[in-house]
């Protein structure tokens, strides 16, 4: 199946990573972006078909989203089974979500994971949000260098990823702060939702609980996203990742 992916920075991953393949690129003929040079030696390397259309015509392609005056049509967002992840180099650091449902929450996680060398996110099939165009738009591009698992049940993904050697960490407020804590690799590491955190039972499955120190005031939680940010640049920190954005994830 395909999709349309919009935005300057997703369709120029989209182009550049080059793992899935591309269409018909439409350019608005009244853009003035000077990124979109740039994308179009990329369609034209990747010989994909380039149309410049009226604005109106890529409006209807991405109805209520921040185009920019550009859409690729590509094929559909790779989906990963568990087993296929772990295959070859599956990485020191790996991120679970545990019903994470906000869109915008999801894109911003992807993004944060791939500048953190987080190379697969662990996403379960109900009550999880979907990598759509427009999580990869919030994503801005990062989602190219993810894999993403659609896992069916959370908890037996964590007992697999237990049996390949995984270490497994959950967020939560009553576990033990950042700096106590010291990651085994490779790392499995579960977000949870704002306000409900991981379910009961996932936690009991983690070897460690791990919370963010925080400030005392009004302020008692962070958004997923957020969340994921602090505790990605520490795990990276403590895996040697920092500084380096995981492109390798085939």
């Amino acid at each position: 199946m395909n999709e349309i992916v919009f935005g300057v920075h997703p369709v120029r991953e989209v182009l550049r990573r080059g793992a899935r393949r591309c269409r018909e690129l439409f350019v608005s003929r009244s853009t003035k972006d000077a990124s979109i040079k740039e994308v179009l030696a990329l369609a034209r390397g990747a010989r994909v078909e380039v149309k410049f259309v009226g604005k109106d015509e890529i409006e209807q392609m991405a109805p209520g989203g921040n185009h920019q005056g550009i859409a690729i049509v590509t094929e559909e967002f790779p989906l990963y089974v568990l087993e296929e992840a772990l295959g070859g180099n599956s990485g020191k650091l790996w991120l679970g979500l545990d019903q994470i449902t906000d869109p915008h929450n999801l894109g911003a996680i992807l993004r944060n994971a791939a500048c953190f060398g987080a190379g697969t996110v662990v996403v379960t099939e109900r009550r999880s949000a979907r990598p759509t165009p427009l999580v990869q738009k919030i994503a801005s591009g990062a989602a190219e260098y993810i894999r993403i698992v659609e896992a069916i049940n959370l908890n037996q993904s964590i007992r697999k990823l237990k049996d390949a050697g995984f270490w497994v960490y959950g967020a939560a407020a009553e576990g033990k702060p950042l700096p106590e804590v010291r990651l085994n690799d490779p790392a499995f590491l579960i977000i949870g939702a704002e306000g409900t955190g991981i379910r009961r039972r996932t936690r009991e499955l983690c070897d460690e609980l791990v919370s963010i120190p925080q400030a005392p005031g009004a302020v008692s939680s962070l958004n997923a996203s957020c969340a994921s940010a602090v505790l990605l640049f520490w795990a990276s920190q403590q895996l040697g990742l920092a500084g380096s954005v995981d492109r390798q994830a085939d």
